[in-house]
């Protein structure tokens, strides 16, 4: 890289000496000076006048000899010599000064002037004087002034304007905003001087969407519809005229508009538009007309409803739409009260397009306007057909029942009222029947309820075919029904009737491919003589229903004293189960289980027992139906699980490896949670499952077969054993035996009892014995009350035995004592 060296040679024409260079710069600078538009003077170190430009002698209106050798303070005004005089004082600590006087003039004239000076020194740094321009600021004060009388009249524009001016920088905040802004959102101008306008919108975005709508329409708007937050914080609705703001270069450097509140324009807008929209919505008819009673309007929903087309009603009168099914005075009393109050509303009949009458519900509005005047009629009108047809069919649901439309209760019992005083009249006997299907509840439960639906309307009908028509027959609920048998003059009628409806109802019944087969037990009350009204009547009636259940059912019984007084004891029995149950007046017994091989006692049978405390021992056999028949047996059977469970832990934990035989009601199976009660007794208490043994009735087995299978497979699968109680006393099933993996078989005691002596029992043992050995299955003979029958039972092979003969059932303590000896 090359470099190459500039010299530099002075001009052609440059001075020759230094002399001659100094003399050209004073030159120089004179002719700036002299030519300077300000004035320009010099003072020496005693600030007295060296020199004045041409600019100074002007402005003060004298030659250049005025000042020489005077004092600045000579010229200027009275007011500003203080001010002077501290600036003077000023040069020697400050080299350069800015400020402003009053400058006097010969004449007496007086201007406002603008110094500017500088102190000069040497070049030993010795102050030799100052250097100074002055501008007269009179006419930046006139244009000033009138900035400021514009500005004035703008401001007292703005400050009485009645739409709030504003004007944004670039950035969108406020520069400028009109006083009217406190009146529109509740804001002094101050207060919003420097705010980003966007923070005033209800959502800031509509402020970007208002600047792309501005730019898109050329740089402005007109009535531009936004919301603002009021300072209070409610919603202001505003109409924006605005446009983009340019500086002379055309460069947008913000907004500038007018604002004006249109919420309650807005409002009312929303509420025509609404009005209209509800017009054009709604589900009632609307009809205007004028003050002569001419159509002029209708709604989609009058065309809807009437048929009528608004074409086709406009200008016609309302007649078009009558019924003919009012009188004169009907008329005459509705125009009277529109009259006198303006407003009449009613049920009434009108008529379609097609012909067709329908009722309506109508109201009728007079419009007048503020001096009176009418103005129009407004008719509001709706369909009332499905109202009536709704309401018929709620009165029927009311006195009827749903599924077989037969009488409910309450119908039977309103004319059974009015049969009992004809009855009453005539001397005659009717006979309140109340029938209860046999079993219902399984076929619903194999079945399912549809099945369980149609099967209730079959015998609804029938009961319907197997009475007289002037014989009474109605539905209380689920598979209960009653039938009042009318004109019955003497009770030996009763019976055959009774008779062929059972008949009828035993027939086979069919639906969807199943045949099934329902009888029923029935109860009868005989008019007066064992009630003389509805509710006694039924009532006994029930109670004999109850015994033709107990009685095998499938058969009728008449109620007797003897039955009322049962149903009362067992109500009062029910009562004292729960009361038992919430004060734990129940306790568990505990009978031994022994091996027959060596009369080892290798567990018990919990057995439960109830002791009032106001009462001896409950035996079971008086309590246990009673709790079935009521669903008490589920929570009952909750308490006796968890009470033995407990037992069988003590057992345990003392050494004792026992089985504890636990009887299951088959409500527990099919209606309680027996599984997961189990398991959280078997987390709580810690019992071992594999010693637990659950029993249950074969019959068990024969209904609702899956529901119950799926409950033995989970209570298996936890380690808990099953078995068979009071095998051969029912409908016993090898099939069910092997599909349910039953471990034990419980011989009836009726069998056993007469082992000894009836040698059928004992064939009938012998070939239990053997089927349960051939299925690999443990056999127990239950209510052995002898060393003879605990004999013969080891002649045959019989595994286990439980009796009077090894022990009454006994507490718990009894029970570890008995293990002891």
């Amino acid at each position: 890289m090359s470099t190459s060296v500039i010299t530099m040679s002075p001009p052609h024409d440059a001075p020759a000496t230094i002399e001659e260079a100094l003399l050209s710069r004073d030159a120089l600078y004179r002719n700036i000076i002299a030519s300077a538009a300000d004035g320009f003077f010099t003072v020496d170190a005693r600030y007295r006048f060296l020199d004045v430009n041409q600019a100074f002698c002007t402005l003060f209106g004298c030659p250049r000899e005025t000042f020489i050798g005077r004092s600045p303070l000579d010229f200027v005004t009275p007011a500003s010599r203080p001010e002077l005089t501290r600036q003077i004082g000023r040069v020697a600590t400050t080299q350069r000064r800015v400020y402003e006087l009053e400058g006097l003039r010969p004449d007496g004239s007086t201007f406002p002037a603008l110094i500017s000076t500088v102190t000069h020194r040497n070049v030993r740094d010795e102050i030799v004087g100052t250097l100074g321009f002055i501008t007269d600021l009179g006419p930046a004060y006139a244009a000033r002034a009138r900035v400021a009388q514009s500005e004035a009249e703008l401001r007292a524009v703005l400050d009485n304007l009645q739409d709030t001016y504003y004007r944004t920088d670039a950035d969108g905040c406020l520069v400028r905003v009109s006083p009217s802004v406190r009146k529109l959102l509740g804001y002094d101008a101050e207060e919003l001087i420097g705010t980003p306008i966007a923070r005033l919108y209800t959502r800031p975005t509509e402020r970007d969407v208002f600047l792309q709508t501005l730019e898109e329409a050329g740089g402005a708007v007109e009535h531009y519809e936004a919301s603002l937050r009021h300072k209070d914080g409610h919603e202001v609705w505003v109409a924006t005229s605005a446009h983009l703001y340019r500086n002379p270069d055309d460069d947008t450097v913000g907004v500038e508009g007018t604002t004006r509140d249109i919420s309650r324009e807005r409002a009312q807008r929303v509420q025509l538009q609404l009005a209209a929209t509800v017009l054009a919505a709604t589900r009632e008819a609307i009809m205007i007309t004028d003050h002569d009673n001419r159509i002029i309007s209708v709604n989609p929903a009058f065309t809807q409803l009437t048929g009528y087309q608004p074409e086709e009603v406009i200008g016609q009168g309302p007649q078009l739409l009558s019924a003919q099914r009012h009188s004169i005075a009907f008329y005459s009393q509705l125009w009277d009260a529109l009259a006198g109050d303006d407003h009449w509303s009613g049920e009434v009949w009108n008529r379609r397009k097609n012909g067709n009458y329908f009722p309506q519900w109508l109201s009728l509005s007079a419009v007048r306007d503020p001096a009176g005047k009418l103005l129009h009629y407004v008719a509001i009108f709706s369909d009332l057909s499905d109202r009536k047809a709704a309401e018929a069919r709620i009165e029927f649901l009311a006195h009827h029942d749903a599924l077989t439309c037969l009488p409910n209760r309450l119908l039977l019992k309103e004319r059974a009222q009015q049969c009992f005083v004809q009855a009453e009249r005539n001397r005659a006997k009717p006979a309140l029947l109340f029938l209860d299907l046999d079993r219902f509840k399984d076929i619903i439960d194999s079945l399912g309820h549809p099945i369980g639906d149609r099967l209730l309307q079959a015998v609804a009908e029938r009961l319907r075919s197997a009475t007289r028509e002037s014989d009474l027959v109605g539905r209380l609920g689920g598979d209960e029904f009653l039938v009042l048998l009318n004109g019955i003059r003497d009770t030996e009628d009763i019976a055959p009737v009774v008779e062929k409806i059972m008949q009828a109802l035993a027939e086979p019944y069919h639906a969807d491919g199943h045949e099934l087969l329902c009888t029923c037990s029935v109860g009868l009350a005989v008019f007066p003589d064992d009630g003389t009204d509805f509710d006694t009547l039924a009532k006994h009636a029930d109670a004999a229903m109850y015994e033709a259940k107990a009685a095998g059912r499938a058969t009728f019984r008449f109620y007797s004293q003897r039955m009322n007084e049962d149903a009362l004891a067992r109500l009062d029995l029910q009562k004292g189960l729960r009361r038992g149950l919430e004060r734990n007046e129940f306790i568990l017994h505990y009978q031994p289980l022994v091996d027959l091989a060596d009369n080892r006692i290798i567990g018990a049978e919990a057995l439960l027992r109830w002791q009032p405390p106001d009462r001896p021992l409950v035996p079971p056999g008086h309590f246990i139906p009673v709790a079935e028949d009521s669903g008490l047996i589920v929570p009952i059977g909750a308490w006796v699980l968890r009470e033995a469970f407990t037992q069988a832990r003590a057992w345990q934990d003392a050494g004792h490896q026992l089985v504890m035989a636990i009887n299951l009601s088959p409500l527990q199976i099919t209606r309680g949670d027996l599984v997961d009660t189990v398991r959280a007794l078997l987390a709580d208490t810690g019992a071992d499952p594999h010693r637990i043994e659950l029993e249950i009735t074969e019959s068990v087995l024969l209904h609702d077969t899956e529901q119950v299978l799926a409950v033995v497979r989970q209570l298996r699968q936890m380690g808990l054993r099953l078995s068979i109680d009071d095998f051969g006393s029912g409908y016993s099933s090898l099939a069910y035996l092997r599909r349910f993996a039953v471990e034990k078989l419980k011989i009836d005691q009726c069998f056993i009892r007469d082992l000894p002596t009836d040698p059928e029992d004992g064939a009938i043992v012998r070939a239990v014995i053997q089927m349960a050995k051939s299925l690999k299955m443990t056999v127990l003979a239950e209510g052995v009350e002898s060393a003879d029958i605990a004999h013969d039972l080891r002649l045959l092979g019989c595994d286990l035995a439980q009796g009077y003969h090894f022990g009454r059932p006994m507490p718990a303590q009894a029970f570890l004592d008995l293990l002891g000896a």
